[in-house]
């Protein structure tokens, strides 16, 4: 099984390849800056099909912004890269989301960057790329858990 991990908003998307619940890649991709959000969203919106149909993914874990600053603003920006993740996923890949709380459970997440190191095998110098493997590894919990309950 193909998993594809993302934590997204409209300044960069923190992605994560895992299969059969190993690491393989991960990294921080940013739309141009100078671009309005709306735009950005749509790069986003763009690079996530590619993501989709280029790698073959069968899984699409998606972290939850869950915080609340009390700006609508931010959480109208949040609101559009979530809606397109789902739009993205409507039919296939299957959708699992994450929050926050249980990336932090995985153990690895952006004030952890020496587990992302370890699982990445390299030095991980990104919050986002952090977090990301931790949404990755969050998700695959919610998989087996599933398989669990299943058998």
């Amino acid at each position: 099984m193909i998993l594809l991990a993302l934590d997204a908003s409209t300044t960069a998307c923190g992605w994560c390849l895992m299969e059969d619940g190993e690491w393989q890649e991960s990294g921080v991709w940013k739309p141009p800056p100078k671009l309005p959000w709306w735009q950005r969203v749509q790069c986003y919106e763009a690079s996530l099909g590619a993501w989709i149909w280029r790698l073959d993914i069968d899984t699409v874990v998606y972290e939850l912004a869950t915080g609340n600053k009390g700006n609508m603003h931010t959480n109208r920006l949040l609101g559009a890269v979530e809606y397109v993740t789902r739009r993205a996923c409507l039919i296939n890949p299957t959708l699992i989301t994450v929050t926050a709380s249980q990336v932090i459970a995985s153990g690895c997440h952006k004030h952890a960057l020496y587990v992302a190191s370890a699982i990445a095998s390299r030095e991980v110098v990104s919050g986002d790329e952090a977090d990301v493997i931790g949404v990755g590894l969050a998700g695959w919990r919610k998989i087996h858990e599933r398989l669990m309950e299943v058998e």
